[in-house]
């Protein structure tokens, strides 16, 4: 094969990985842009590279890039108590080796198609996965209460932070109390969700913040609202 073809095959491959490494990046998932990349790269440089040889078999560089890519996604896996974390990210990096294999044999319009139902997979059907989470979990929904203390100057960044959370994930924000002084301001959150590890990462994104003294929460299981149509929005 000819330099401009490789050149051109690479170029997509970096373009479409980068779409797929936006949408992680801007989720905050555990692997990013670059990564995404750079594994899209690396399966595609590999499985070129059988091209150079008299006598090559695409399919056995394609298999052990398959395999290779599945131990480096199952370093993303973490249980953490009952919950599991990465597995959406491990499958992301899986379909981004993918794209890189489909490049590299020319496969430009697959893959293609495969980048954009991987960015569906993870914007379109998350929305919908949420939703039906909060139906299964109708009647186990759990009030939450968050305590933050913090100066004066950095509470509009926290209400900010909160509020861009609350509307990402998805959460109910029931109310927002103030009570201040000429030092701090104390906030007093209540929200409603069926997902409390959501809270647990609301909490320790705020936590980061340096004027942040204090900040805690509770939660209240078996929640259910008087306010039917406002559950139904979800």
């Amino acid at each position: 094969m000819d330099l401009n073809d490789y050149i051109v095959r690479i170029i997509v491959c970096i373009v479409l990985s980068m779409l797929i490494g936006i949408e992680r990046q801007y989720r905050h998932g555990t692997v990013g842009l670059r990564t995404n990349v750079l594994v899209a790269l690396g399966a595609f440089m590999f499985n070129y590279a059988t091209y150079g040889f008299f006598d090559h078999d695409e399919s056995r560089i394609a298999s052990s890039i398959v395999s290779g890519i599945g131990f480096i996604g199952a370093g993303m896996i973490i249980k953490d108590g009952k919950n599991i974390h990465g597995l959406n990210t491990a499958a992301t990096l899986w379909c981004g080796a993918a794209i890189g294999l489909m490049t590299s044999i020319g496969m430009i319009y697959e893959a293609i198609i495969g980048t954009v139902l991987v960015i569906i997979s993870n914007i379109i059907l998350r929305i919908f996965s949420f939703y039906i989470m909060d139906k299964i979990n109708y009647y186990s929904k759990e009030e939450c209460i968050i305590d933050i203390t913090c100066t004066n100057e950095i509470e509009m960044v926290v209400r900010t932070a909160l509020s861009k959370y609350v509307e990402k994930n998805y959460l109910r924000l029931i109310s927002l109390d103030r009570d201040n002084n000429s030092k701090e301001v104390h906030l007093k959150i209540t929200i409603v969700t069926s997902r409390v590890q959501r809270i647990e990462d609301l909490v320790k994104n705020i936590s980061c913040e340096p004027e942040v003294s204090h900040i805690s929460w509770e939660h209240h299981k078996d929640y259910v609202s008087d306010n039917l149509d406002s559950l139904e929005e979800d």
